[in-house]
């Protein structure tokens, strides 16, 4: 890694006056510019837990600005460093969840522009994880002379429906209203319990000694971020970390075959992965996903082996290092 990487860390107003918080990552000598790149989070975590952990092979930002990629790491409102809604500083109610996906497109917005004015690109690639794959197509499709490139990373589209987790029966499901999110039970935010996300990653990883495929300390940087990413998380024993609801709607919404947004609308190159061992996104609706996207100007469809959900964590002989060279040579196509 460059001794040169630098971090600034800064918030931009959104164009409905919401506060929201960017960490910007660069190489101080980078020669010729790559392409600029926004990271977005997916459903319950903020930006930096999932793409700038300080420790090695845990930060995508750095790997990518190393490239001459000028990176900004947003934290949609609601998230992380980022303005909360007022409603989250009362206790959880049962309305309706707070901080749906086309609220965040404004986010995105924000940080694009503020990034192109900076960089001196007329546009920029976006990077999406789970359902912040789902944001940035939204984006693109909104602005398609701003979205080059788009990696859709665990993604979920929502046209094949019978999703095996988000579905009709779930827990998720409004038991007196089928079809609808469950909100009397999950309300318009959630406590997140720091290990959830360690305890599923654990069940994908196919074999016994996680740490030979997992590096301990990635998992004890990751657990930290998301403590630090909530003021609050410390005042709660165990602690536990805020993340409105809005995403899940709409992951719930999405698996029972709603689409959020139809990818014929999408312009930019597109790259999809989908890790084998993942149990978020789904073949029938990646291929559908696939099928609709007739209007970018590239697909690059990937399904890397003996990988999973979390690629970018995982030890580089495990996917990260071949995830990392797809995608650059994908992001200079």
């Amino acid at each position: 890694m460059s001794g040169t990487i630098r971090r600034r860390d800064f918030f931009l107003k959104t164009r409905d006056g919401v506060r929201i918080a960017i960490r910007e990552v660069f190489d101080a000598a980078a020669g010729t510019p790559a392409r600029p790149m926004i990271l977005m989070h997916g459903t319950r975590i903020p930006g930096l837990s999932e793409y700038d952990l300080d420790v090695p092979h845990g930060s995508l930002a750095a790997d990518l600005a190393a490239r001459g990629h000028r990176c900004y790491i947003v934290d949609a409102r609601g998230f992380g460093r980022s303005e909360r809604p007022a409603e989250m500083d009362l206790p959880p109610t049962p309305t309706k969840p707070l901080v749906r996906t086309l609220e965040i497109v404004r986010d995105l917005e924000a940080a694009v522009d503020h990034l192109c004015a900076v960089s001196g690109f007329s546009s920029v690639g976006l990077f999406g994880w789970g359902v912040g794959g789902t944001c940035v197509m939204a984006f693109a499709a909104l602005w398609p002379e701003k979205a080059s490139h788009l990696v859709l990373y665990n993604m979920v589209y929502g046209a094949a429906g019978g999703h095996p987790k988000f579905c009709h029966g779930s827990q998720w499901e409004d038991p007196a209203r089928p079809g609808h999110f469950n909100r009397p039970h999950f309300g318009n935010y959630t406590f997140n319990a720091v290990d959830m996300l360690t305890r599923d990653w654990d069940r994908q990883i196919p074999i016994e000694d996680k740490a030979a495929w997992r590096d301990p300390a990635i998992v004890r940087a990751f657990e930290q971020a998301l403590i630090d990413g909530d003021p609050t998380a410390r005042d709660r024993d165990p602690p536990t970390y805020r993340s409105p609801n809005g995403m899940l709607e709409d992951l719930f919404l999405m698996g029972i075959g709603h689409r959020l947004v139809n990818a014929n609308q999408v312009y930019a190159r597109v790259m999809i992965v989908r890790p084998e061992f993942d149990t978020l996104s789904q073949k029938d609706d990646m291929d559908a996903l696939v099928g609709d996207l007739i209007n970018a100007g590239e697909v690059f469809y990937w399904e890397p082996g003996g990988t999973t959900h979390y690629i970018l964590f995982d030890r580089p002989e495990h996917g990260r290092d071949a995830m990392l060279a797809e995608m650059e040579a994908f992001l200079a196509r």
